[in-house]
């Protein structure tokens, strides 16, 4: 009986310690729907053609579960609105605007759900192209990295066709809207940040190109133990 209960200690004490399992869920769900066209980090030039302002692209994903219906959840990057668009199929076409980046993923049912890819929706006659969302490498969204730490360091990943990034703004913070953290960082990492034990952070990046055009990445989220 007395190894009984020692088990029994042993077990609730490495479960304690590990990541918030109800964040990790509720932030990255069970990803086992693979998106498939917009290709990630793509330049997209395929669609037909709406008018000089818009186009049509026809979004598929895979997933061998079929845990549909499915909702496309699009983000434009300028104005960071996201619209939902269902479907029974795993393929949709959308129309949405020539010119600009977009961040996407597909929800199903049982709490599935993909990644979330980039893409720019190439237009006419560009200048120079927005560049496309930053992802986070470190942390990802949804980690719960170790109890002990003090500070963290952020960092992530960024493209533009143009390759004339000039800077990006960091917003981190305690709030699910976090605050301007820093502003013309020039690396695509912020070292050093205070973090403390038992708390949820989160934080975004604008990404900003040499004539002013500008992306938003979404909120990512970790928290310390």
């Amino acid at each position: 009986m007395r190894k009984r209960w020692i088990l029994i200690f042993i077990g609730i004490s490495i479960y304690s310690c590990g990541p918030d399992l109800d964040l990790l869920n509720d932030s990255i769900g069970n990803v086992s729907i693979l998106l498939v066209f917009p290709e990630k980090d793509s330049e997209c030039t395929e669609g037909i053609l709406v008018s000089d302002t818009q186009s049509e692209l026809v979004f598929k994903w895979a997933d061998e579960n079929g845990n549909g219906p499915y909702t496309v959840h699009l983000t434009n990057s300028i104005n960071l609105q996201t619209e939902e668009f269902e479907s029974n199929t795993m393929e949709l076409p959308i129309i949405i605007d020539r010119s600009v980046s977009y961040s996407w993923y597909v929800t199903g049912t049982s709490n599935t759900t993909s990644e979330t890819w980039s893409f720019y929706n190439a237009g006419p006659g560009l200048e120079s192209s927005i560049p496309l969302p930053a992802t986070a490498l470190s942390p990802i969204s949804g980690a719960a990295i170790s109890q002990t730490s003090t500070t963290v360091n952020l960092s992530w990943r960024s493209e533009d066709y143009d390759d004339d990034i000039v800077g990006y703004d960091v917003y981190f913070g305690e709030s699910q809207d976090p605050p301007l953290y820093q502003s013309d960082v020039l690396e695509t990492r912020l070292n050093g940040i205070p973090v403390s034990a038992g708390k949820t952070y989160y934080w975004k990046i604008v990404t900003r190109d040499r004539i002013g055009n500008e992306s938003t990445s979404q909120i990512f989220v970790f928290t310390v133990g």
